[in-house]
């Protein structure tokens, strides 16, 4: 096991400190792990979610939509989602 040496703000340091101290979690060492173990999932469906849009974006042959519509459409769904 690789051992790692971080530096957080007191802000962030406190909060782990009392994720800690909940009982749910043995060490900061462990709650970091667990983080990171949700953000490797995360970053895993983005990648699997892309992949499968650029297939169907490929089976699905030329758009007759211009690139300006497209573009519209894209910042409309964009400000609904508050992205």
């Amino acid at each position: 096991m690789a051992k790692m040496t971080i530096s957080l703000p007191d802000n962030l340091a406190e909060y782990v400190e009392n994720r800690v101290a909940s009982g749910r979690y043995s060490s900061a060492g462990a709650f970091l792990a667990e983080l990171i173990l949700k953000d490797q999932l995360h970053h895993k469906l983005d990648d699997e979610e892309l992949r499968h849009i650029l297939r169907q974006a490929e089976e699905s042959g030329p758009s007759e939509r211009r690139i300006p519509d497209i573009l519209l459409e894209t910042k409309a769904k964009l400000r609904d989602n508050h992205l």
